[in-house]
């Protein structure tokens, strides 16, 4: 009997030493930093002729995955829309604008899906400044309508629709 109350009492004395090991490590686990890219770093990036970054759209563009830091420019832009059937792309894109100003179309319908530059039929019209939020659900359809000079923004896209309801 004592035996087994010996053998007992190590037994748990082993298990909550193990247990606080295992705390300690979690605790102690070193992660990598994050990115941080200063305003001034992006600008010139975004500046440069021949941009070290990426070109997304025919735009020079900063990827940081999931997110891209984007500039338009004054001219013909093209309409979007997402969707898992027709790009593949079931996503919901969010836009932060850092620089320039403009107007933003969401929703209505592209006329020409073969000149998307001919824009959105319908739709809603925002006008746009640095500070604001766009969020674009799959199968919205988007597009900067004008813009004065250059837009620059922020984009991050995440998979589906995140402002449905959850499902029940």
């Amino acid at each position: 009997m004592t035996k087994r109350l010996i053998l007992g009492a190590l037994l748990v004395m082993t298990a909550a030493l193990s247990l606080h090991n295992l705390v300690g490590m979690a605790q102690g686990v070193v992660t990598p930093p994050g990115t941080f890219i200063p305003s001034a770093q992006w600008k010139k990036m975004l500046d440069d002729d021949k941009p070290a970054l990426g070109i997304v759209a025919g735009q020079a563009v900063r990827i940081v995955e999931p997110f891209v830091i984007r500039r338009r420019l004054d001219g013909p832009n093209n309409a979007s829309v997402h969707t898992k059937e027709g790009d593949g792309q079931d996503v919901t894109e969010v836009y932060y604008i850092l620089e320039g100003t403009g107007s933003y179309t969401t929703g209505g319908s592209i006329p020409d899906p073969k000149n998307r530059t001919a824009g959105i039929k319908g739709g809603v019209t925002s006008d746009i400044k640095p500070g604001d939020v766009i969020v674009i659900p799959p199968g919205t359809a988007h597009w900067f309508s004008k813009i004065n000079g250059h837009v620059t923004y922020l984009e991050a896209r995440f998979p589906g629709n995140v402002l449905a309801p959850p499902a029940k």
